[in-house]
């Protein structure tokens, strides 16, 4: 995306048009809401989401070649494929840069960890969450006066603490 901060102004609508629809490029192909066209100002003329990856995929070879590997990927997590995934990071493209191509070998270091990931179905995520709703309630309060009233409000917030309602 930085290649096209430039001052030419082609290459600034291709960094701007990058800049707003980066998510939309890290989203798996098969959640992307191809249904009915939508106007984008940026493009001025309706398109499909898909039409818009196709779009920025064709700025860069490179970023191209990175899209169909990532996507590759999500497909064989979403399969349950640990064959696949490990066989896919370790043929990946040479043109590739070499800080993308670490980063996923990077993987390779805990391929057990995946391989469980994969196959089991515990999450940790009920703890994330929770620990990321406290997180927001800190934040919010700007501290309280004892550790008892943020954990009240922890509890309030929870449900497992019930305000008492005027009857």
């Amino acid at each position: 995306m930085n290649a096209f901060n430039t001052s030419n102004p082609e290459d600034k609508k291709k960094y701007r048009r990058l800049k707003r629809y980066w998510k939309l490029i890290l989203k798996d192909s098969d959640s992307l809401d191809n249904r009915q066209p939508a106007y984008h100002s940026m493009f001025k003329r309706h398109l499909y989401a898909q039409d818009i990856i196709d779009e920025l995929l064709s700025y860069d070879s490179q970023l191209k070649l990175a899209y169909e590997a990532v996507q590759l990927l999500h497909y064989y997590r979403k399969k349950k494929d640990t064959d696949g995934f490990f066989s896919t990071i370790q043929t990946l493209d040479k043109t590739l840069p070499q800080w993308f191509r670490k980063k996923l070998y990077f993987l390779k270091k805990y391929k057990q960890g995946v391989q469980n990931a994969f196959e089991l179905r515990y999450s940790n995520g009920v703890t994330e969450g929770l620990n990321n709703k406290i997180k927001l309630i800190k934040r919010v309060s700007y501290g309280y006066r004892n550790f008892y009233h943020l954990r009240d409000r922890i509890y309030i917030i929870q449900g497992l603490i019930f305000a008492p309602t005027e009857a």
